[in-house]
């Protein structure tokens, strides 16, 4: 329990002194290598919303199609190997070893105005016995996914407006690629952007129809995905952000599942930059979630709260975060990651009545002569009510995880991750848990 996780973290502590996971929710950190400073941190709600700009134009004459569909297209694999070892207390252990990644197209643009691009998902198995399936790196049973996952036109109306539609992957807070497997999220969906290079404000809107999850092939209407059976209900998002400068930036998003919930989030962060390559971050979020409309998945009201703060010295970086949730009901995140400080590997610590407080950090080796090794460690600490409807395990997270990005002599894009959680409950129902990871992941452009 937590006298068996504290020597643990101490022992972390003292082995990752310079550098920690500042502003990211757990979800967020597969897809990025860890800052070096807290003013390299954008918060969950990250600029880079809209379609890619293209440095050339294309002409639409026959004879430029090659061009068009090859010269100027990318081509690019992404291989992964995950393995994924959850031994859990009075029940079954959960093993599975796959292997697969994606291949992604894009075409260059025609007249500077229409783009589109695919992307094709495997994951095949490697080890993985059924009884001890439910790691999500395959489909139950253990079985293998192979799948579709983005097909998509991306249309520039204009320098600042662009659209995208159909399959893509969305990466906005509750409603995200949530890429901690072997394949992430993707949507049915048809978005619109705008952000003015250099500019301090874009917004985002658009509609979602389907989702495929994680550790599945098929795409499901939102309303499905949500928990509503027989339903073919989709989502209406809206999102803005406003950066006074790099370090002072805020945001807001809304998503409206129609007849099943409503989800409101908004953060603020601001950084200041000291003397002697000392920084200081602040951060806050919230979020208030309720049933809508036919109300398919049932009544409920609730919101959570969080606050962070970050300081780093030179690739050091160290958090602390509180987060809150109200007692009348957990916080639901069906459509992709949860946004919340204190979400790490095995829980989001946002269960009714949580309030959880997190401390985190790292290490840059790069500072030792060790490049591409990177260490980084996090605890939190949730409790609930001990009585009433909200009554649940107190709970107690332990993480770490080791970062090696290989030299580009050897090989450019290649990067391996260890990781190790221990998960302690008390109270009753309470079930302890060691999870066990190991990802290879490579990108190697083709074309």
């Amino acid at each position: 329990m937590v006298r068996h996780l504290r020597p643990a973290l101490l022992i972390a502590i003292a082995t990752c002194t310079s550098r920690v996971m500042a502003a990211d929710a757990e979800y967020q950190t597969y897809e990025k290598p860890m800052p070096d400073s807290v003013l390299d941190e954008h918060g969950s709600l990250e600029p880079t919303l809209g379609t890619e700009d293209s440095k050339y134009r294309l002409l639409p004459r026959a004879t430029e199609l090659k061009e068009l569909y090859w010269d100027k297209a990318t081509l690019t694999l992404k291989p992964r190997s995950y393995y994924l070892n959850k031994q859990r207390d009075g029940t079954s252990d959960r093993v599975a070893w796959a292997a697969g990644g994606s291949l992604e197209y894009k075409t260059g643009l025609y007249r500077d105005r229409v783009s589109t691009g695919i992307t094709a998902y495997t994951s095949q198995k490697l080890y993985g016995p059924r009884d001890k399936d439910g790691t999500r790196l395959l489909r139950d049973e253990q079985k293998e996914i192979t799948v579709l996952g983005e097909a998509y036109v991306d249309i520039r109306m204009n320098e600042t407006i662009s659209a995208r539609l159909y399959r893509q992957g969305l990466n906005l807070p509750y409603l995200s690629k949530n890429d901690t497997r072997m394949i992430p999220n993707t949507f049915e969906a048809y978005t619109l952007t705008s952000k003015r290079t250099g500019g301090r404000f874009s917004y985002g809107v658009g509609h979602v129809t389907r989702m495929k999850k994680l550790d599945e092939s098929s795409f499901k209407h939102m309303s499905e995905i949500a928990g509503a059976r027989d339903s073919k209900k989709g989502l209406s998002s809206f999102g803005t952000r406003y950066a006074l400068s790099k370090t002072l930036h805020g945001g807001m998003v809304n998503h409206y599942a129609w007849d099943v919930m409503n989800t409101f989030y908004i953060e603020g962060n601001s950084a200041w930059e000291l003397k002697n390559d000392v920084a200081l971050r602040v951060s806050g979020q919230y979020t208030r979630q309720q049933s809508v409309g036919d109300e398919l998945i049932g009544d409920f009201n609730t919101s959570v709260y969080g606050l962070k703060l970050g300081a780093s010295y030179k690739n050091a970086i160290l958090s602390l975060a509180y987060t809150s949730t109200d007692e009348d009901h957990d916080i639901l995140s069906p459509f992709g990651g949860y946004p919340g400080y204190a979400s790490i590997i095995v829980k989001d610590f946002d269960r009714a009545g949580e309030n959880a407080w997190l401390i985190g950090l790292s290490y840059n080796a790069s500072e030792l002569g060790l490049d591409g090794l990177s260490v980084f460690a996090n605890y939190v600490d949730g409790d609930t009510p001990d009585s009433g409807p909200a009554a649940s395990p107190d709970q107690q997270e332990l993480d770490i995880t080791a970062d090696y990005y290989f030299p580009k002599t050897v090989a450019d894009g290649l990067w391996l991750r260890t990781r190790v959680a221990l998960l302690n409950q008390e109270g009753p129902d309470a079930t302890d848990q060691q999870d066990y990871r190991i990802i290879l992941n490579y990108t190697v452009p083709l074309h």
